[in-house]
């Protein structure tokens, strides 16, 4: 794919030190970068709440009454911001050279997980191509090719590369600074059907998008909200929902799955045959909440085990070891002892080292066959927007790899279950896995 201009969005344009940092990104992500010329954008700062004048946020952004967590609370300052700057960017793109047909645009968080430079270029037509993004459901997806589908609902605008009639189209046809909302929402609007129907009436879709099916360029912020509104890393004063464990019932009813909560194991548990068993554990909602987390705080690891090292991050290292435990207690410890119709009390309380692991095509698809350090290990199912993956149990002939997330199995650990991740071919894989034993 042939990228002729590069912009950054900055809110630190003119530090040298942020200038050094993103060059050096660059470097890593375009090997002849030197080739393609790049500007360093001044974000516009909206946190401090001035409205400039050319620009009006949308009044009805606010769903009075709704449960929807996005929707349901007033506009950001920083999304406003956000959205001036990647306007400012499609104003000097539909104003620029003639010759800088395809232009990328870059939030300053970007992180490159491999070089774009040899990136097949899509075989149709298309209008924006999304290098990295937040995915809500790959599931009916449209592939075009090996490498490019078409994507449905997406977030993110940290990494797309847009064509300079798609620049004049959006402020010409769309005109967003009329009614700012977070840009990454107009965007995934303008070429898919929104699911808000104001939106999808003031901004539907006329634009041909494409993205990459194995993404390249991620952030290191929150991936589903836009990097410009945050200026500084996670803090313990940053919000995030499922951080928020005053009060377990509440947290329970948000992220565990009810039925099975409620003691219904003999209804809830498919017996996958040899001790393996699978089951509803998590929501959805707490899936995307703590994949996003983990990038979020970006505290992976790659040489945490002596012996099989995976891709992974302790969950106490995500602030999610407490809580974790407490629904291993509560509901699935008492699990095990019906399944496994285990004696004494110490099966009730057992330790659990938790931790969420990441499987990529470029850095870990798999993991070797081996046993577990545990009485009884579990694994999560985080999310869809892999392809390949589960877990092989070779002695037995079995294959845990559920079709929905928030699903969990079971099996023994030590000597009898021998097992190993198989390689994912497309995407990424996020599962968490916990050890569970009587001894620490």
């Amino acid at each position: 794919m042939k990228i002729d201009k590069i912009y950054v969005i900055s809110l630190e344009a003119t530090n040298p030190q942020k200038q050094k940092e993103i060059v050096s990104k660059l470097d890593s992500l375009l090997e002849n970068h030197g080739n393609v010329g790049y500007e360093i954008v001044q974000g516009f700062d909206g946190r401090n709440g001035n409205v400039p004048g050319f620009c009006t946020p949308y009044d009805a952004w606010k769903l009075e009454g709704s449960d929807h967590s996005w929707w349901n609370r007033p506009l950001l300052g920083g999304e406003l911001g956000c959205t001036i700057s990647h306007v400012s960017c499609w104003q000097k793109i539909a104003e620029g050279n003639e010759h800088e047909q395809n232009v990328l645009i870059l939030e300053d968080d970007f992180k490159p997980l491999g070089a774009i430079d040899n990136i097949v270029a899509p075989t149709v037509d298309w209008d924006i191509a999304l290098l990295g993004r937040y995915v809500f459901d790959s599931n009916s997806e449209q592939s075009v090719d090996a490498v490019w589908v078409k994507p449905n609902r997406s977030y993110n605008a940290h990494a797309y590369v847009i064509k300079k009639h798609t620049a004049i189209k959006y402020l010409k046809e769309y005109n967003l600074l009329d009614n700012v909302i977070p840009v990454d929402e107009f965007m995934c609007a303008t070429w898919y059907q929104h699911p808000r129907e104001d939106i999808a009436k003031l901004y539907p879709p006329k634009i041909q998008a494409l993205s990459l099916k194995n993404e390249l360029i991620t952030q290191k912020r929150n991936p589903k909200d836009s990097n410009i509104e945050h200026s500084a890393p996670l803090t313990d004063d940053t919000y995030f929902e499922i951080l928020d464990t005053s009060n377990w019932e509440l947290w329970k009813e948000k992220y565990v799955n009810k039925t099975l909560a409620s003691g219904e194991y003999d209804l809830m548990v498919d017996d996958l045959g040899d001790n393996i068993y699978e089951f509803p554990l998590f929501t959805p909602k707490f899936c995307k909440e703590v994949v996003a987390l983990a990038e979020t705080l970006d505290n992976w690891t790659e040489n945490r085990h002596e012996y099989y090292p995976t891709n992974d991050v302790l969950l106490q290292d995500i602030r999610l070891q407490d809580i974790y435990h407490r629904v291993l207690k509560e509901v699935v410890y008492p699990l095990c002892v019906h399944l496994w119709h285990l004696e004494g009390p110490k099966w009730l309380d057992m330790y659990s080292e938790n931790f969420m692991i990441r499987y990529t095509t470029q850095k870990q698809s798999h993991l070797s066959l081996h046993h577990d350090h545990s009485d009884i290990s579990m694994v999560v199912k985080l999310n869809d927007e892999f392809e390949g993956g589960g877990t092989w149990f070779p002695r037995y002939g079995t294959l845990s790899n559920p079709s929905k997330i928030g699903t969990a199995s079971l099996h023994p650990g030590r000597v009898t279950h021998r097992h190993g991740a198989r390689p994912i071919t497309a995407g990424k894989r996020y599962i968490t896995v916990s050890f569970m034993r009587q001894d620490k």
